[in-house]
């Protein structure tokens, strides 16, 4: 079975961020972006920021901001991602932080091509109402999974989706690390501490799809 990390990414949701704040300037003063980082494609108004940087590219609205790493799974680009949040954090600490998610996203093929096979492999449970009803050979399958770890909620969702050609289906697994944060003073603390579990989220992703290799034999 093929393998492969796709994207990492984290959002911070918030009431009231104002991204008319940061603009290029503030940005760079604040140690955000360093100056020599930005690349072309950045969009600065008063009700949104995007900005494609060397190592990572984020998004602002009133209401949230999403980071992603240039390339997934280097360590390099997390570790500035995590430098420029955490600066954000700290140079809005009494920002209203309402809720932080840490998500991981991976691909996984059966080197045979059949997805199909692979989910009912991994999900099909004969005899269950719902599954009797779609025992066909055409069928496809998936899952929710859901429990606490970490100090976040972690849900994973699995299921096919078209792959870019000439690839056809692939098995998507979308893991999403999600903290509530209470209101008041403490949020901004809280959220850096979410931040700092980034490897450990991210090594219990890796495990979860690596524990997958069981199925291999099957697929032979």
């Amino acid at each position: 079975m093929r393998r492969e990390f796709i994207e990492s990414s984290v959002v911070m949701v918030a009431r009231n961020f104002n991204p008319s704040v940061a603009n290029h300037l503030w940005l760079v003063r604040n140690g955000v972006v360093a100056e020599g980082d930005f690349m072309p494609g950045c969009i600065f108004t008063d009700l949104l920021v995007q900005v494609r940087a060397r190592h990572f590219s984020f998004l602002l609205t009133p209401e949230q901001v999403q980071f992603v790493p240039a390339v997934a799974g280097d360590e390099e680009a997390v570790r500035l991602t995590q430098a420029a949040m955490t600066r954000i954090v700290r140079t809005l600490p009494h920002t209203p932080y309402r809720a932080i998610g840490l998500n991981f996203r991976w691909h996984l093929s059966p080197h045979a091509g059949d997805v199909a096979g692979l989910t009912r492999s991994l999900f099909y449970d004969a005899g269950r109402p719902l599954f009797r009803d779609f025992d066909t050979p055409d069928a496809s399958f998936g899952a929710f999974l859901s429990r606490d770890v970490l100090g976040f909620r972690l849900k994973l969702e699995a299921k096919p989706v078209a792959g870019p050609p000439p690839v056809g289906q692939l098995l998507h697994f979308l893991f999403n690390f999600h903290a509530d944060l209470a209101d008041g003073d403490e949020s901004a603390a809280l959220v850096e501490g979410h931040l700092r579990r980034w490897h450990e989220a991210s090594d219990l992703a890796r495990r979860c799809v690596n524990s997958l290799e069981e199925v291999e034999g099957h697929e032979q």
